[in-house]
């Protein structure tokens, strides 16, 4: 029996073989552009989230400076704040309290972390002297 030949030079299997292929080849094409349309958006999101919170970070760093120059002023005496802001003058107080009494913590800390050292050292350095004074004598 001869093999029946199509039109367009295979046999009916191989064109409709070679016609699936065809079509899943543009279906995976038309899938990859969708697919790369929601990356580029996706991408863009994710700037746009990061330019946002670039300007986030940069307002609360300046609202962090002004509050810092006012408080300079306000604590100098050169400016004084509506009767309003009384709460936040206190707060403000109490905070600034805290953390000099945290300072001052720290620096006796310090301070004590240094003088046990010199006293280690001072030790150490005896104890060197005394085993070299050792070794001469025998």
């Amino acid at each position: 029996m001869p093999d029946r030949m199509q039109p367009g030079g295979g046999p009916p299997a191989s064109n409709d073989a070679v016609r699936q292929i065809q079509e899943a080849w543009a279906e995976a094409q038309a899938q990859l552009a969708v697919l790369r349309e929601q990356v580029e958006h996706a991408a863009a999101m994710a700037q746009a989230k990061v330019g946002s919170n670039m300007l986030d970070r940069d307002l609360d760093r300046a609202y962090r400076d002004l509050g810092e120059a006012v408080w300079a002023e306000v604590s100098k005496g050169k400016l004084q704040l509506p009767s309003n802001l009384s709460s936040i003058r206190k707060l403000l107080e109490g905070v600034t309290q805290k953390i000099r009494v945290q300072n001052a913590s720290i620096n006796d800390l310090l301070a004590e972390g240094a003088e046990v050292a010199k006293r280690l050292q001072e030790k150490m350095h005896a104890a060197s002297k005394g085993v070299a004074g050792a070794k001469k004598t025998r």
